[in-house]
């Protein structure tokens, strides 16, 4: 669990989708203590908690995505690569057989 501050509540809902419910939670907490329980006596850590978690679980989610994703355009790439290769070899066997001939 991230003991840390959680960036702007109101970005959240909209860039972090899977985390809508526990932003919203946090904001209905955040609207309906007091400021000196939030500070003092931790009205709010429960919804921040299930935040947090959310939050870590969705850093997770996109990364292994992400990295699906960069493997699956490596792969791309590379066979583009050796597609050029193999037109420059026909290139040069063509051009090799036309001076010698």
């Amino acid at each position: 669990i991230c003991l840390g501050m959680h960036p702007p509540l109101k970005s959240l809902s909209k860039n972090h989708p899977l985390c809508r419910d526990s932003v919203l939670d946090l904001l209905a907490c955040h609207e309906t203590q007091p400021w000196y329980k939030k500070w003092f006596t931790g009205a709010c850590n429960e919804e921040k908690w299930t935040l947090d978690t959310c939050l870590k679980a969705q850093k997770i989610f996109k990364a292994k995505e992400n990295k699906k994703k960069g493997e699956e355009r490596k792969e791309r790439l590379r066979k583009r690569a050796l597609e050029e290769e193999k037109r420059k070899e026909e290139e040069t066997v063509v051009v090799v057989s036309r001076s010698s001939g």
